[in-house]
């Protein structure tokens, strides 16, 4: 942080803004805040211990930065590019609130970022350090403030990273770091595909230990020094984590050695073999004992709205996957799961190309369910089904969905699944991804209450 006796701005009153809030008024540090909105999440929580006059909500102008050296802006904020420039342009400090946790040198970072699957990954590698004897802490993009780690002494910090977050980064200092996966997202912010690579890239920056999806055609392999490598393909050495189907079944290998059957585990899909490969490749890189951290992989459930089978009744599946917020997430669940299934989408677009969707869904889906910003452009691009539907609320999805699983159960007398996997974000009708899927069990389970 740039030496200045001017108050930090601090942008944006959400999560990340009244942590960073907190930090610096603990560490008795000046401050202003803005925030573009009236009434922002964390407005009457910041007035506990600042004053209301260091809180200023409305339109950001350029003239703040004459008042001020460092600017600390929440990721989730799409900026005046405007403001932006200028405050490059007159030399100042652009921070997030993970550059400040870098300059704390904390040992032992594991970050981890990707387009799909990362919030599973940094959970497992908590849950499989707590259970190894270690202090460790997940933060971050998962929703824990970054800054709240500094609290404790934790022997490890996993930190889930957006691209939100690796767009202002210029590095962090890590012991490990991988990237799940690369698949398109966000480019309404990120503008094309190939940005968006080079700024998840950015989290293999001054990292001791990079560990790398070898088939993943995205992540650039061939620039990169690293030691272990995982996929959804058999090992070739011994520093490779993999899958490999032996006798029907999948197992997760280690070199030539078989760690895992697919049928020990609690996580249901191929994709979380390749997540669970993942995680096992950090425990790795860390040095610490494999066959323990496979015993503690079978403990470990899934995440909230994701792939999370909430409700079981007469041979319909509830499952709450509203963390599918693009398009390969979605094909990813549909692909998991046996055929009868009921799938409900729609959402904020992040694209205007659904077409992607149609294979999985032909071989796959029964009835399709549309809803939100963007039912329309996918009433036109999804041909795979005939049976489509659209609705105006969680809640109406909710009753067709259960109208059409019990027809079809009752006509094919096997089990029926009904998922909710949008492949959009819930901005245009909720708060977060989190709100959606919990308003979509509540619906669900009020159907037989």
């Amino acid at each position: 942080m740039k030496k200045s006796n001017l108050p930090i701005a601090v942008i944006g009153l959400g999560k990340t803004g009244i942590s960073v809030a907190k930090y610096l008024f603990n560490n008795n540090i000046n401050f202003i805040i803005y925030d573009t909105r009236k009434n922002p999440e964390f407005f009457i929580e910041a007035k506990k211990f600042i004053n209301s006059e260091k809180i200023i909500l409305g339109d950001i102008s350029k003239e703040i930065i004459d008042y001020h050296d460092n600017f600390i802006i929440s990721p989730g904020l799409e900026l005046d590019k405007n403001l932006i420039k200028k405050i490059y342009k007159d030399k100042k400090n652009l921070l997030t609130d993970i550059d400040i946790f870098n300059d704390k040198k904390r040992n032992n970072l594991i970050c981890i970022t990707g387009s799909n699957g990362k919030t599973t990954v940094t959970l497992l590698i908590e849950h499989i350090l707590i259970n190894l004897g270690k202090k460790a802490k997940a933060g971050g993009n998962i929703g824990f403030p970054v800054l709240e780690l500094l609290c404790k002494d934790y022997e490890y910090n996993i930190i889930e990273l957006s691209s939100f977050q690796l767009e202002m980064l210029e590095k962090i200092n890590c012991e490990v770091s991988l990237i799940t996966n690369i698949t398109p997202d966000h480019l309404d912010r990120h503008k094309s595909l190939d940005n968006y690579i080079k700024i998840k890239h950015k989290i293999f920056n001054n990292t001791k230990n990079i560990i790398i999806n070898r088939c993943d055609k995205n992540i650039k392999k061939e620039k990169i020094s690293f030691k272990y490598s995982f996929g959804d393909n058999i090992p070739k050495n011994k520093n490779e984590f993999g899958i490999k189907k032996i006798n029907g079944t999948n197992n997760i290998l280690f070199g030539k050695k078989k760690i895992i059957n697919e049928n020990e585990v609690l996580l249901i899909g191929n994709h979380n073999l390749v997540n669970i490969c993942s995680a096992l490749s950090v425990i790795q890189a860390l040095g610490l004992n494999m066959d323990e951290a496979c015993k503690h992989v079978k403990t470990f459930t899934c995440i909230e709205h994701r792939m999370e089978n909430f409700f079981n009744k007469s041979n319909i599946r509830w499952i709450n996957d509203s963390k599918a917020t693009n398009i390969d997430s979605t094909v990813s669940a549909l692909n998991s799961l046996d055929n009868n299934i009921i799938l409900i989408l729609g959402g904020k677009s992040k694209t205007d190309d659904y077409k992607k969707l149609n294979d999985a869904i032909s071989k796959k889906v029964d009835k399709v369910i549309l809803l939100g910003e963007s039912k329309n452009i996918m009433l036109k691009q999804i041909t795979a089904v005939n049976n489509v539907a659209i609705v105006d609320t969680i809640e109406n999805a909710v009753i067709k969905a259960k109208e059409f699983a019990t027809k079809l159960r009752d006509e094919s007398k096997i089990p029926v699944n009904i998922i909710l996997s949008p492949a959009c974000s819930s901005y245009d009708m909720f708060k977060s991804y989190e709100e959606r899927g919990q308003l979509f069990k509540e619906c669900a389970l009020n159907q037989y209450r």
